[in-house]
């Protein structure tokens, strides 16, 4: 097998309380029926590629994504690493009903390297995620996640800002599509490993 790696992480589908602008981080939430359709489509879009490890979170979103995603009987291996923030005591809430507590303000003075209240940092969700990735041997790998735990990878990996947004919990000022496809390279391993992304919010199955 090649030393080279392929990467494609995939946010999973969209759930009711996305619909309802609800916060789930390691909250367990279903796919409703707007994401088992965008599953669907992007089965569709997957058809005819050939992984070597199919990898997804734990959380029954993700998974369920993998499911509809990729050819039944597909193995999977669930990581615990590949989950959402935890949003903590905002977990279930939307952004209106957090901003009338005091701990948000402080805690979006700097999301990235602050926890959320008994929640996580991105910091953390980065570092973990980077965890997974490299450890992660050559070949090519699909791995079902979630939205801000993917974007909390790049900044990690490319050194990207994570600045506060107005109004948006999450520090990034670009948005992820569910089911959405975005793909990075490695060559190498360890400290002399070299990441490329090459595909961000690829989601044209949903247009």
């Amino acid at each position: 097998m090649t030393d080279g790696l392929h990467l494609t992480l995939v946010r999973h589908g969209a759930t009711d309380w996305n619909g309802a602008g609800r916060w789930q981080g390691w909250s367990d939430t279903p796919l409703g029926a707007v994401g088992e359709d965008q599953a669907a489509r992007l089965r569709s879009r997957l058809a005819g590629r050939a992984f070597d490890r199919v990898f997804s979170s734990d959380l029954a979103r993700a998974a369920r994504t993998a499911e509809l995603g990729l050819p039944a009987g597909t193995p999977l291996t669930l990581d615990a690493r590949l989950r959402e923030l935890h949003f903590g005591v905002f977990e279930g809430v939307t952004t209106d009903e957090a901003q009338r507590d005091d701990r948000y303000a402080r805690w979006q003075l700097d999301p990235w390297g602050t926890s959320a209240p008994d929640g996580e940092s991105l910091s953390q969700v980065g570092a973990r995620l980077r965890d997974w990735a490299d450890g992660l041997p050559g070949g090519r790998v699909i791995a079902f996640t979630h939205g801000a735990a993917i974007r909390a990878l790049l900044c990690d990996l490319f050194g990207w800002p994570a600045r506060p947004q107005p109004g948006y919990v999450l520090p990034f000022p670009y948005q992820l599509s569910h089911t959405s496809l975005t793909t990075l390279t490695r060559t190498g391993q360890s400290e002399g490993a070299r990441w490329a992304l090459v595909t961000y919010n690829d989601h044209a199955h949903l247009e």
